[in-house]
C-alpha cells in the first residue's frame, strides 16, 4: 500500500490458495481487497492469481501488467512459505514446497522482471525472504 500511497501503479501477483504443509496463504478475497485499497489511492492495479513456482505463468502475469501499465520500475519479490512443522517433523514434500516458493519463486520473479526493469531505464529490485545472488540491483 505504501507504494500506491506514494503514487505508484501496482502489479499484484498472489497464489491465492493454501500450499501443502504451509501456514495459510492469502485468498482471492484478500487480493480483491488489495485491488480496492490501491484503487482508493486513485492508482491503477493489475492483479493476477499466479504461482511463483510456475515461471511461465508468472512471466505472463508480469508481461501483462507491464503491457497494461506501461513499464516496470520496482519489484518487491516477497512470496514466502512458512512451514507448519519444525524441520525434523516436516514431510519432504513440504520442504520442497518451501524451497520452491522461497528460493525458486524468488528467482522466477527476478527472471520475469529484470528485462522490464532494464527496459524502463531506472530499475529497482528488493528481494525477500532470503538473501540470494539472484537479487542484485539492476543498473542500466
Amino acid at each position: 500500500m505504501r507504494l500506491a500511497q506514494e503514487g505508484a501503479d501496482i502489479i499484484a501477483i498472489d497464489i491465492c490458495h493454501d500450499v501443502q504443509g504451509a501456514l495459510p496463504m492469502a485468498t482471492p478475497e484478500d487480493l480483491a481487497e488489495t485491488v480496492k485499497l490501491v484503487e482508493a489511492q486513485d492508482r491503477r492495479i493489475v492483479a493476477t492469481q499466479a504461482d511463483v513456482r510456475d515461471y511461465d505463468g508468472l512471466k505472463a502475469a508480469v508481461d501483462d501488467g507491464v503491457a497494461q501499465l506501461g513499464r516496470l520500475d520496482i519489484v518487491l519479490a516477497n512470496a514466502a512459505s512458512q512451514p507448519r512443522r519444525p524441520g525434523q517433523d516436516m514431510d519432504p514434500r513440504n520442504w520442497q514446497n518451501t524451497i520452491d516458493i522461497n528460493l525458486s519463486g524468488l528467482w522466477n520473479t527476478t527472471r520475469a522482471a529484470i528485462p522490464h526493469l532494464i527496459a524502463a531505464g531506472r530499475a529497482g529490485l528488493s528481494c525477500s525472504p532470503v538473501p540470494s545472488a539472484a537479487c542484485t540491483p539492476c543498473r542500466t
